[in-house]
């Protein structure tokens, strides 16, 4: 073998591990009547009323929105609360969120948390992992204000397929836009 040969073939398999993470092609959404944008995966479809009650079945905590893959696996939900939060109580909120999620789900592993001002608006977030029915899944959670109530968003993902979703998943949160 020559040592140019080498080389390429060294090089070429360095560079096989990349192809696997294509870079996932985000489209702008506006949603909640045009008071909200947001990049989302293009391939993403709105789920169906029905899908949503099966998912959400109790009619008190039914998001407004559920953006998902074909499959369902990957998903993206946004729920307009009627609890009034205002810019300033992000940090207390994500606080609250954080420890009640914790007493309902013991056994959760936590990821990285904060406030972060995106677009000019204060956002909280938080990641986890938790198991669901037949597998782990990761879950990252962001949230601001919309008119003086807290505005929730959720991207999930079976926590297989984190490492592909995982930088799509902040692409999103930073991409969020409150009008």
């Amino acid at each position: 073998m020559t040592q140019k040969f080498k080389a390429s073939t060294l090089l070429l398999l360095f560079l096989l591990p990349l192809f696997g993470h294509a870079q996932i092609k985000l489209e702008k959404r506006s949603i909640l009547e045009g008071k909200v944008e947001l990049m989302v995966p293009d391939y993403f479809k709105p789920m169906s009323s029905y899908g949503i009650i099966q998912k959400y079945p109790n009619a008190n905590q039914q998001p407004n929105l559920v953006l998902t893959d074909d499959k369902g696996d990957v998903n993206i939900v946004v729920a307009l609360t009627p609890q009034p939060v205002r810019p300033e109580q992000m940090a207390d909120y994500k606080a609250f969120m954080i420890q009640n999620l914790k007493r309902s789900h013991p056994n959760a592993q936590w990821g990285d948390n904060g406030v972060k001002t995106i677009n000019g608006k204060k956002v909280g977030y938080f990641k986890m992992t938790n198991s669901a029915v037949d597998q782990k899944v990761f879950v990252f959670y962001f949230f601001t204000d919309l008119d003086g109530k807290a505005l929730l968003f959720t991207f999930n993902c079976p926590l297989a397929l984190l490492p592909k979703w995982k930088d799509t998943a902040d692409q999103v949160m930073a991409s969020l836009k409150v009008k």
